[in-house]
């Protein structure tokens, strides 16, 4: 866990991972330089719980932080967690016991808000519903996240990047397999202080720069039309013309090809608001519409077939 100013929330969220049902770990608190007393709050969790295993140095950045912890971490898997969070005190075993059982060597969960907002955020349960839905948001939350400890000391974070959880998710989505449990096992504080937040605007350019070289690490070669139409839906915009149009429902239906319901559903609300966005192109907007949320119907009809 990496430490920023974080002394309004941080006792809880170290109370939080000290009470896991799963015991043996250690765990690594590097404080980036913090000025409001985050460093005498840890330095009395070290005190009390000789798992606590602090770092202490100025203020470099989140990535260069969390590099500076994994360097120290000496287990198989590593764990991330944020110092605002609250981690359920099952998290820790049911995750290892669902990454042997799937075969999954980075694993998220089910995340539920709160704070500044109440909701139960949902993330693919499998692979290949994670790396569509990563052309339009990040497929895992870097606080529930468990990975095999190799893959970060060979993929560290990139210190300059402040997207640096989506920028190494779409680096290693195509080499490694991804999986979220299907419960909830991390609390996600809302609050205004949060650094994609206070940074809204640089995240939202890396977001769309690692985001273009995701896609043509997946799909290369593919024209650079077909690419700008995604682009536009992920990016909440209308489509250009009605040949873009087809191109963005094409895409959406062959993201939506993996047999996760939540992942077709999620595909299908993109469209119906990308056809709203572009009702401006005419008539034919909404027969498009029809066309390509029928096909979407029509996986999902078969998934049911193919069950019964």
């Amino acid at each position: 866990m990496t430490v920023f100013n974080a002394a309004s929330y941080l006792a809880e969220t170290i109370d939080s991972i000290l009470r896991q049902t799963f015991s043996a770990f250690e765990f690594i608190i590097v404080d980036d330089g913090s000025t409001d007393g985050s460093v005498d709050l840890i330095r009395c969790f070290a005190a009390q719980d000789s798992r606590v295993r602090p770092l202490f140095g100025g203020h470099r950045g989140q990535g260069a932080a969390a590099n500076a912890g994994i360097a120290l971490a000496r287990g198989d898997f590593i764990a991330r967690m944020d110092s605002d969070d609250l981690a359920l005190p099952e998290r820790l075993a049911t995750q290892l016991a669902w990454m042997d059982r799937k075969g999954v060597e980075i694993c998220g969960s089910q995340v539920q808000t709160f704070g500044a907002e109440e909701a139960v955020w949902w993330y693919p349960e499998i692979h290949a519903a994670i790396i569509n839905e990563l052309f339009f948001r990040a497929g895992l939350m870097q606080p529930s996240i468990v990975l095999r400890a190799d893959i970060l000391r060979l993929n560290p974070y990139h210190e300059q990047a402040a997207f640096d959880d989506y920028e190494l998710w779409t680096r290693l989505a195509p080499h490694h397999i991804m999986g979220n449990v299907p419960e909830v096992l991390l609390r996600y504080r809302r609050h205004a202080g949060q650094i994609h937040v206070v940074r809204a605007r640089q995240f939202n350019d890396e977001f769309r720069r690692y985001r273009f070289r995701y896609f043509y690490t997946r799909y290369p070669g593919t024209p650079l039309p077909d690419y700008l139409a995604l682009a536009r839906v992920s990016d909440h915009m209308p489509m250009t013309s009605l040949d873009e149009l087809k191109r963005a429902g094409r895409w959406l239906v062959d993201l939506a090809r993996p047999p996760d319901h939540r992942l077709r559903a999620r595909m299908g609300k993109r469209w119906r608001e990308t056809c709203e966005n572009s009702a401006s192109l005419g008539a034919e907007v909404e027969d498009l519409s029809k066309c390509f949320q029928q096909q979407m119907d029509e996986l999902s009809a078969a998934d049911v077939f193919h069950v019964a």
